[in-house]
């Protein structure tokens, strides 16, 4: 890859025309939304949902969510027919009723677990296997020696959220944690967590040493965000904010290919949540953003995209 800015995988966000949308404006490697592995043993819809791809979205990454060896494996048999590039197991996610079971970020809290889960999928995949971790249950203190344990295990690189799961998202990140831990390790390393803005992604690098960083939220409503990050690494400024013009075009393309994705009904649903961060920070359109829960058809949302850049350029 000649990009070091990832994009993230995100719940309910990270479909097909997310991610083609997002390497569009630069990113290069994309995940698909987290699987479990025990729910992607029975292969539900939801989940055939989310592995739908095309030859043009890579590289790939699947992150996969579990605690149970039997159900990795199952997984693992599934995956074989997919086309992918990286395994990422996830050992951060702090939602309670994923750590309430074991598994995401309660891992942490049990690392001769979590090495032998990894040692299980690197021997039964072909495929470069990373992990995603968080600092700890409530306490950076054994970040380090949860990051050797991986590297021990056969990870090929580690993507690091700078908080722990205690935390979940409040606070700040803990950067000179972060940078521990790339300074121990031998494999790359990938920094996460409130990258919402080019100044931001180079403190992260700046104070960190990372190999590269994994953007989340910083790109909902807002896929020029590698771009910007580039640009203001490069340059120390950002030269290129997207028009109005093409804010509209970008929104429209990608609305389209949730309808093309998903159907009609389908993309007009899911594409809601999106025009609400497309038009985030722009003054004069409260109006229009409690509308568009409302929206049902193509025409009506074609509309309301429209309305919104005749608002923003009066």
């Amino acid at each position: 890859m000649s990009s070091p800015i990832i994009l993230s995988p995100m719940a309910g966000i990270s479909s097909y025309p997310y991610r083609v949308i997002n390497r569009k404006m630069g990113f290069e490697l994309a995940y698909l939304e987290m699987l479990s592995a025990r729910a992607l043993h029975y292969l539900s819809r939801r989940n055939k949902e989310i592995l739908r791809t095309a030859a043009d979205d890579r590289p790939l990454g699947i992150q996969l969510l579990g605690k149970d060896p039997y159900y990795l494996l199952k997984a693992l048999d599934i995956l074989r027919d997919y086309s992918y590039d990286i395994l990422e197991f996830n050992a951060a996610c702090p939602r309670k009723k994923i750590t309430s079971n074991g598994k995401g970020a309660a891992l942490l809290k049990e690392p001769e677990k979590l090495n032998s889960l990894l040692k299980t999928i690197k021997d039964n995949s072909r495929k470069p296997l990373t992990l995603k971790m968080r600092l700890g249950w409530n306490d950076s203190k054994d970040a380090l020696n949860i990051a050797k344990g991986a590297q021990d295990s056969g990870v090929s690189a580690l993507c690091v959220h700078g908080r722990t799961r205690m935390q979940g998202y409040r606070d700040g990140i803990d950067y000179k944690t972060i940078a521990k831990i790339k300074k121990v390790l031998k494999i790359p390393v990938i920094a996460s967590g409130d990258i919402l803005n080019p100044q931001l992604a180079k403190k992260m690098f700046d104070e960190t040493g990372v190999d590269a960083i994994a953007v989340g939220r910083g790109a909902l409503g807002n896929p020029w965000i590698h771009r910007e990050i580039k640009e203001f690494l490069k340059r120390g400024k950002i030269v290129s904010r997207p028009t109005i013009d093409e804010i509209k075009d970008v929104m429209t393309e990608h609305f389209n290919l949730c309808v093309d994705f998903y159907g009609e009904r389908g993309g007009v649903v899911k594409f809601r949540k999106f025009y609400i961060w497309y038009t985030r920070g722009f003054s004069a359109v409260k109006d229009l953003r409690t509308k568009i829960a409302r929206v049902k058809t193509k025409e009506d949302m074609y509309k309301l995209i429209e309305r919104f850049i005749e608002v923003v350029k009066i």
